[in-house]
């Protein structure tokens, strides 16, 4: 099984996420914005004795993408992003988000992993699934990890909320068509991770939740 360990990162509180089995694992939107926060992270790996085999972006939004230069280079390990991406880092400038918020940002590594729907990653003898959920960002992705009966699901589905989807490349329709259709047919136990604020779970968002 795996372990799933939670920091919330940068003035917009991403959730950054490892998760880890007994010696490698993946980091989830790398979204550290100070040495503070590296440090924190980078700790926590080095003492768990974690080699990162991958650094997985849910979507091309600066907020989780702050620490992706720094990550790279931290971890040796390679940038992994949804087809899409590609698409929108030359549509959607990641310096001009940043700095509309106010925020600067290292311009992220081009990806080095291409990921599409229902891809398989493993760690170890575990395996998670990807799941292509766009509407927040044509590129966002959920992972799927069937076994520990959990889901990161980015800015895709919150705890009785969804992703906006005002900004560019967002769309309202094809968001709900991903929810509904990709995410609710998930068990209805299944422990939702979001990419802010606190857990959830299928369940609770189908009787509770934005839709």
């Amino acid at each position: 099984m795996l372990n799933i360990k939670r920091f919330i990162f940068n003035p917009l509180l991403v959730n950054c996420y490892v998760l880890y089995g007994e010696k490698h694992g993946i980091l989830v939107d790398p979204s550290f914005s100070n040495n503070n926060e590296e440090k924190e992270l980078y700790d926590f790996v080095n003492n768990q004795n974690i080699k990162i085999i991958q650094i997985i972006v849910t979507h091309f939004h600066f907020d989780h993408l702050l620490g992706a230069y720094d990550a790279v280079n931290l971890f040796k390990a390679p940038l992994s992003a949804h087809a899409d991406y590609v698409y929108i880092m030359g549509n959607f400038c990641i310096k001009t988000q940043s700095a509309f918020f106010g925020y600067s940002i290292k311009t992220p590594p081009i990806p080095k992993i291409i990921l599409k729907d229902n891809d398989i990653i493993y760690i170890e003898n575990e395996s998670l699934k990807v799941i292509h959920t766009p509407g927040h960002s044509p590129c966002s992705i959920c992972l799927y990890y069937e076994k520990g009966n959990l889901l990161l699901s980015g800015d895709t589905l919150f705890y009785e909320g969804i992703g906006r989807t005002d900004l560019p490349g967002g769309n309202a329709d094809l968001l709900r068509k991903s929810i509904k259709n990709k995410l609710y047919t998930l068990p209805p136990s299944t422990l939702v991770y979001p990419g802010h604020g606190e857990q959830t779970t299928i369940e609770n968002e189908i009787k509770y939740g934005f839709l």
